[in-house]
């Protein structure tokens, strides 16, 4: 394995069995890691889509924060040197938010190890892969929910 950048067709992509012996294989390959990392720029908005809706549901609930912390007192309030407070309780939400995090976690992993391949087309199909999904995904996450009134 190198430990510069380079260019070759020939290239082993994050498993023995993904190799590349001609410049289809390569090319095909190159277009695969930018679907990618577009898909990953996806993720990345999904998430945090989910986020802002979710918070602006919960505010839009009529949920006082000081009136739930009275009603909920006994449910959520850890009591504990390190963790003394109260704290929302478990919801499907957060089986969602964990899922979405491991999944952009594992995917940001995956595009850092194609870049340590160290091959120089590689490497911009990454990178042009994530600017492509920022322009076309990245303005959702300036997203506000419609309030009615």
């Amino acid at each position: 394995m190198r430990s510069h950048f380079g260019f070759s067709y020939k290239e082993g992509i994050l498993f023995e069995s993904w190799k590349t012996n001609n410049v289809g294989e390569f090319i095909g390959s190159w277009i695969a890691i930018l679907l990618f990392s577009i898909f990953y720029e996806f993720i990345k908005s999904l998430r945090t889509i989910l986020e802002i809706r979710w918070s602006k549901n919960n505010s839009s609930n009529g949920i006082d924060i000081q009136s739930s912390k009275n009603i909920d007192e006994e449910k959520n309030y850890i009591s504990s040197s390190f963790l003394d407070g109260y704290y929302p309780q478990f919801t499907k939400k957060d089986i969602i938010r964990g899922f979405l995090h491991g999944l952009e976690m594992t995917m940001s992993l995956v595009l850092m190890l194609i870049i340590m391949g160290f091959n120089i087309a590689l490497f911009f199909a990454v990178i042009i892969g994530v600017i492509i999904g920022y322009i076309i995904f990245g303005r959702f996450r300036q997203y506000k929910p419609k309030t009615s009134c």
